[in-house]
């Protein structure tokens, strides 16, 4: 079995925030916080954080675009976080400020040394070392919530890179579902197309972690019973409540491992022209050719995934996900998403050297990828 460990304090509840942040700044001693978020124009939700934050914490605020996060950001992160002498990061809003956060909690004050890491080093980077103490609050499903173990940042020559490791886990997460429904409706999409896909490969994962498998399958069931309802009606709060518990479902159990479709998914991210693409966007083209791919090595796998996702007994599985995507408004191919045709030859090469191909339920070659990407053209 392999090792399952679930580090991060986690807060779930509606209304939440106000008790939270207050007992998590004690309990992780933060008294300056450098608050990074990609929600300032958004309004009520950021201005509850503000109102909320005890009056002797003096925060520093960084405000972000709300696309994947880049370089520069982290640099200005880290120069404000120096001169404001602060001793904590809060990530608020979308994956963009909680990557960002997280990111800095390893780099602090000296993102040099970092960059001088991703110089020299391949993608994805392997992560060792933690730092200040990051508080994460999701105002979306996207990337686990926040207890992913990854993040993702736009080099400054526009490559994507995925820092992967155990200290990119938060110190806490505050899952509050009534600050979720002030994103764009495709963003909702992305995140929650996001949530079933972690969900379905950590089930579908070569090692052997039956927890793990409970854990997917659940946060399966809950995320395909509302995705669409959250996606139509972004006021629809218990829709968000569900989604946003299958998000962390999808996180704790991503310890068991990932698969093809992320490994695809990272891999495309990593190219210039869709480094700024939300994470969740190519999931709808790229799952049905993955799971077609893993077919003979499951077993009898797909049919819980089918029970957990409500789907008839003889249906087919990957057409049922290109069919939910394509009811999202996502992408199904790859074609009309923007990607390049000369770009699948390096995707399909950096797929298979991803973490997410180790894996994978089906040993998947360069070769293997290139077939999958062609077939999702």
């Amino acid at each position: 079995m392999s090792l399952i460990t679930y580090l991060s304090r986690v807060h779930f509840a509606d209304s939440v925030l106000e008790d939270a942040i207050e007992a998590e700044l004690d309990y992780q001693r933060i008294a300056r916080p450098l608050v990074i978020t990609d929600q300032i124009l958004q309004g009520r939700a950021f201005e509850r954080l503000l109102a909320a934050l005890p009056e002797q914490v003096r925060p520093k605020v960084l405000d972000v675009p709300p696309s994947t996060g880049r370089e520069e950001d982290l640099l200005a992160a880290a120069q404000l976080f120096a001169t404001g002498r602060c001793d904590g990061i809060i990530g608020f809003g979308g994956a963009t400020a909680i990557d960002l956060a997280k990111i800095l909690s390893l780099t602090g004050a000296d993102p040099a040394a970092l960059t001088r890491r991703l110089d020299g080093a391949g993608a994805p980077v392997r992560m060792r070392a933690a730092g200040s103490p990051a508080i994460v609050i999701p105002t979306s499903a996207a990337s686990g919530a926040g207890l992913s173990r990854c993040a993702g940042i736009v080099r400054s020559d526009g490559r994507r890179v995925t820092l992967i490791g155990a200290p990119m886990l938060p110190a806490a997460a505050l899952c509050d579902p009534t600050l979720m429904g002030e994103e764009p409706r495709e963003a909702v999409a992305a995140a929650g197309m996001d949530v079933i896909v972690h969900c379905i490969e950590t089930y579908l994962c070569a090692d052997w972690n039956p927890p793990a498998d409970g854990i997917a399958l659940e946060g399966l069931r809950r995320a395909a019973a509302v995705l669409e309802r959250a996606v139509a009606d972004r006021g629809d709060l218990e829709a968000r409540r569900e989604l946003l518990a299958a998000a962390l479902n999808g996180a704790l159990a991503e310890e068991k491992g990932l698969g093809g479709i992320h490994a695809l998914a990272h891999a495309l991210e990593e190219t210039p022209t869709a480094a700024a693409a939300r994470h969740g966007r190519f999931h709808a083209a790229l799952a049905p050719q993955v799971l077609a791919f893993n077919a003979p090595a499951v077993g009898g796998r797909y049919r819980l995934i089918k029970q957990a996702m409500r789907l008839p007994a003889a249906a087919d599985l990957p057409q049922a996900v290109a069919d939910l995507g394509a009811r999202l408004a996502l992408p199904v191919r790859l074609g009309v998403a923007g990607v390049g045709r000369t770009t699948l030859g390096p995707v399909s090469r950096r797929a298979e050297a991803d973490p997410a191909n180790r894996t994978n339920p089906r040993l998947a070659t360069a070769g293997d990828y290139k077939a999958m990407l062609e077939a999702a053209f």
